[in-house]
């Protein structure tokens, strides 16, 4: 069984697959306090129509998808937790460049909007993985400790962490994560 959620901001839209690909469709209210509960009332809703507990019919599922206007709605109207950014020593830039997707690469005139974390919150890890995966400069675990203090002491809500080639190899964002 796969289920197929859209969280809405009036409404949280189920969409449940059986084993047979037979589709059922279902909605309750978002909550926006908690959009989770929205989600959970809406398979509650469909594990009573299949007439099972919650728990049992989740169990059955192999596939959930979960879709959602909140974050970019809240990048929208600036309503966003203070988020702080860490990356590669060296490369503090790698989201503020946006070269992924661009229609006219070679206009330098694009007005971008700015940046999604200011560069007060950006913050370099000394550490370098490079594109074959070979750790070129091992993580400076002390220095990520220091990090971590600034970030407490400018009361970061949130953060990412974004290295050169983790995608490759993962373990030093796994390490700080």
């Amino acid at each position: 069984m796969r289920f197929a959620v859209d969280t809405g901001g009036t409404f949280t839209d189920l969409l449940v697959e059986d084993s047979a690909g037979r589709l059922k469709m279902y909605k309750a209210p978002t909550t926006p306090h908690d959009p989770v509960a929205g989600m959970l009332d809406a398979l509650r809703m469909a594990a009573t129509d299949a007439g099972r507990p919650l728990a049992d019919f989740l169990r059955e599922g192999d596939m959930l998808i979960h879709g959602t206007t909140h974050a970019i709605n809240a990048i929208l109207t600036g309503n966003t937790a203070k988020t702080a950014f860490l990356t590669t020593m060296g490369h503090p830039d790698t989201l503020v460049f946006r070269e992924g997707g661009r229609n006219d690469v070679f206009n330098f005139a694009v007005a971008y909007p700015e940046p999604y974390v200011p560069r007060a919150l950006t913050f370099e890890v000394p550490e370098r993985v490079v594109a074959d995966g070979t750790i070129r400069t091992p993580l400076d675990e002390t220095a990520v400790v220091a990090i971590i203090d600034k970030l407490r002491a400018k009361r970061v809500e949130a953060v990412a962490v974004c290295l050169l080639w983790s995608i490759v190899n993962p373990l030093h964002e796994e390490r700080i994560g």
